[in-house]
């Protein structure tokens, strides 16, 4: 999701890629910015607010890690950056802790007041979730069945810093499995460059509809998915793109770069 839009690099403009489910149904692709007129839509429109639509995406989120369970609780680990990717992400620890799953959440804000926020966060009230500080951080994500990116997404105006981009990359070296929230953190929702470090996720859950920038993360072989977060047609065929049913076949869908 993107709540605030990425400026896109100072690049020559790539050609726009083309997305359809492995069931054949096309999907439009959008840019950031169509994905914020998207999201203030579905909040006029139902009278929700941000924290709603994350729960829809976390519940998506947390049926796909849930699906990599073969014997027993998975050990599943969110690193939740300060944004909305990080409410999706904090939403999908929780569905993930009631399902009887050993969930760890590592905040990823820079500061202890970011930190203390991301944790104190009604939706880990009353959850079985464990906080894991900065000095165990390489240690969850090592030990993780499952690393849940929700550090940043379509949002990310520069390169990944301080304690973010030394998380992108820790994950990157340590994670045996890497669920990402709608983008892999560091990547232009819009172009699918780096803006520095980046993760690279064994699976992007798309949230909607697919930005242009997955097709790098297909490109460098990551698995695509795509979640319905229940947007009307008529808003997407609004933006002048032509939409059909891609959720026919269920909330969350196998999505592959079809040019």
């Amino acid at each position: 999701m993107t709540i605030a839009t990425a400026r896109t690099p100072g690049v020559g403009a790539r050609p726009t890629p083309s997305f359809q489910t492995t069931f054949g149904e096309v999907v439009p692709t959008v840019r950031a910015e169509q994905m914020r007129s998207l999201e203030q839509r579905w909040l006029r429109e139902r009278n929700g607010t941000p924290d709603h639509l994350a729960a829809l995406a976390g519940g998506r989120l947390a049926s796909v890690v849930a699906g990599w369970q073969v014997a027993g609780p998975l050990r599943v680990v969110v690193a939740a950056g300060g944004g909305w990717n990080g409410a999706a992400g904090l939403h999908a620890a929780r569905s993930l802790a009631q399902m009887g799953h050993a969930v760890a959440v590592v905040p990823v804000v820079p500061g202890p007041f970011g930190a203390r926020a991301v944790t104190a966060s009604p939706v880990l009230r009353g959850a079985v979730v464990r906080v894991v500080d900065a000095g165990r951080r390489e240690a969850a994500f090592g030990e993780a069945d499952v690393v849940v990116d929700a550090i940043v997404g379509c949002g990310l105006q520069a390169a990944a810093r301080g304690i973010t981009g030394d998380a992108i990359q820790d994950v990157n070296r340590l994670a045996r499995r890497i669920v990402a929230a709608d983008l892999p953190s560091g990547m232009d929702a819009d172009t699918g460059l780096a803006w520095g470090p980046v993760v690279r996720p064994t699976v992007v859950v798309a949230f909607g509809l697919p930005k242009a920038g997955l097709a790098q993360a297909a490109a460098f072989g990551s698995d695509l998915l795509l979640a319905d977060l229940r947007f009307a047609p008529s808003a997407v065929r609004g933006l002048g793109l032509s939409y059909g049913e891609p959720f026919r076949r269920g909330p969350v869908v196998p999505l592959r770069v079809a040019g």
